[in-house]
């Protein structure tokens, strides 16, 4: 393959790996806690001014909006932090604060992972009273404290990686408390996603792809001639 043909057909695996990232953005607009994935394009080639080129994908852990559900076991961290969970798959660390109480009455993720606290588990009694929670995680119902959710940052966050819906697993980031957060209680964080910005680049980049399509079929002509003449 010719170093023209070999970079536009690198091209084009780089425009599908980039409308793949978009599409998964978008397919999480609307999940809870979600962060969107950014295509990184890195250039492969030394000895050409059109060398080859890949694309990975980075986290992005900027906060989305938070919105307002009044629901009272919805928190979201407002500023750095995750919340802990555990899994069958060990501990992960989440965004997504849309939380209820499984049938023993223990406060879980959405997926029925147990929300870790400074105590273990949190557990509500039956008519305990209404729960409230502090600023700093702290859940109450009525008077009796049940425990202080734990809320983790993290040295190295791009060492985090996702692990299904909107957790992450630790792959060496540097867990820490966090410092600087509160939880809103009655809150939830939305994605991070910018669905007009992700259509915008699907757009974008199926258009880079198809014009590289179409340099690669006049590039193939071309020699599909050029031999058919050597041969007469």
């Amino acid at each position: 393959m010719s170093i023209s043909t070999e970079a536009i057909s690198s091209a084009m695996t780089v425009h599908t790996q980039m409308q793949e990232t978009a599409a998964r953005n978008l397919a999480n607009a609307a999940t809870v806690g979600f962060k969107r994935n950014l295509a990184v394009i890195e250039s492969l080639g030394r000895s050409s001014s059109r060398g080859s080129s890949s694309a990975s994908s980075r986290i992005d852990f900027s906060q989305g909006p938070l919105q307002h559900t009044g629901n009272t076991l919805d928190m979201a961290v407002n500023g750095e932090g995750f919340f802990v969970v555990n899994t069958p798959k060990g501990t992960l660390y989440t965004r997504a604060g849309s939380f209820q109480l499984n049938q023993n009455r223990v406060l879980t993720t959405q997926d029925g992972y147990p929300v870790v606290a400074d105590s273990g588990e949190i557990q509500v009694p039956e008519n305990a009273g209404a729960i409230s929670v502090s600023d700093k995680g702290e859940v109450r119902a009525g008077e009796t404290v049940l425990g202080k959710l734990k809320v983790m940052a993290f040295e190295k966050p791009t060492k985090l990686a996702q692990a299904g819906g909107s957790c992450f697993r630790d792959n060496g980031a540097g867990p820490r408390e966090a410092a600087g957060y509160t939880v809103r209680q009655g809150f939830t964080e939305s994605s991070n996603v910018e669905p007009l910005s992700e259509l915008v680049r699907m757009m974008s980049t199926l258009r880079d792809y198809e014009s590289c399509a179409r340099s690669l079929r006049s590039i193939e002509e071309s020699a599909g001639r050029l031999y058919n003449w050597a041969q007469s």
